[in-house]
């Protein structure tokens, strides 16, 4: 059995509404992934910031004495490491996958993905030097200026010789002045934007192999049932793993948001995973809100899930 967690982390930034990262928020996710009851071998994590002024500001200088990374997923890393290490549970290593903002020496902000996973897997291969680009432009003119989109390849090795791949991405939000169409009659997963990307991760995917033993999770701002999330459930025939554990469909699924805004709730965060591989358990999987055990942490919940390679 191995086990996922997938969460939009927000920069580490929850506790400032997104402004500046926090090493109180990077500790405290680091603190409650290292206490869980059962560890997860697989961490995918979606907003997580490189170095800039947003996760930078005012302690380059602190941490240089300190002996700290300027890198916020090396410190996250170190930090998970080492509360778990206390605990005695897993360490990690990490993939990094650069989207936005790595081209200046000190930009405003940059953005990216992440593949965390535990010394009982074998990295086999990733592109995180090259990620594979999806963004969607609707005029040249916004090259460079748009945050861009990618999607994480990671292929894993078990102990037993068995491979399997892990995509990660995080979808744009619908385009401000496109116009949305699609079956759930509102906006998220229904743009043309979110469609030319979501295409794209399926390019990626088939560039790579296939998707019987692989998994597809992130943050794609589309809710069940939209046009974005049946291009992935009917044209690539994976499954919505939680959706298929729970035997829900799209509209009840709508009904257990993984993220909000104010008092709005959503279902963006979704993990897919082919024939290849079955979930037994999401147990620890909530819904975001005030109860959420970890609402504090981000505007997003974690998807959390264990499963087994057919």
């Amino acid at each position: 059995m191995l086990g996922l967690v997938s969460w939009n982390v927000r920069y580490f930034s929850h506790r400032t509404r997104g402004i500046t990262s926090t090493q109180f928020n990077l500790h405290q996710i680091a603190q409650e992934l290292a206490g869980m009851e059962t560890q997860p071998h697989l961490i995918a994590l979606q907003e997580i910031d490189d170095f800039s002024v947003r996760s930078a500001v005012g302690r380059i200088r602190s941490r240089q004495r300190l002996g700290q990374s300027h890198s916020q997923l090396d410190r996250f890393v170190e930090q998970l490491n080492l509360q778990s290490s206390r605990k005695g549970g897993r360490t990690y290593r990490s993939v990094f996958f650069p989207a936005h903002g790595h081209n200046k020496t000190y930009p405003l902000i940059s953005t990216g993905l992440a593949v965390l996973y535990s010394s009982d897997l074998q990295l086999w291969d990733h592109n995180g030097n090259q990620p594979f680009h999806i963004t969607h432009y609707r005029h040249p003119s916004m090259y460079g200026v748009k945050q861009t989109r990618i999607c994480g390849w990671c292929r894993f090795r078990t102990s037993d010789q068995q491979e399997f791949d892990v995509y990660n991405t995080h979808l744009s939000l619908p385009a401000f002045l496109g116009r949305a169409k699609g079956p759930t009659g509102g906006r998220f997963g229904e743009a043309d934007n979110q469609l030319f990307e979501v295409n794209k991760v399926i390019e990626c995917i088939k560039e790579r192999g296939g998707i019987e033993r692989s998994l597809l999770v992130g943050d794609f701002n589309a809710r069940p049932g939209s046009r974005v999330y049946n291009q992935i459930i009917g044209n690539m025939a994976y499954r919505d793993a939680h959706a298929d554990y729970l035997g829900l469909g799209a509209h009840q699924m709508s009904q257990m948001p993984s993220a909000g805004f104010m008092a709005m709730r959503f279902r963006l965060d979704h993990v897919f995973s082919g024939a290849g591989i079955r979930f037994t358990d999401f147990s620890n999987t909530h819904p975001y809100g005030a109860d959420h055990p970890w609402g504090a942490l981000s505007d997003h919940s974690p998807i959390i899930g264990n499963f087994d390679l057919a």
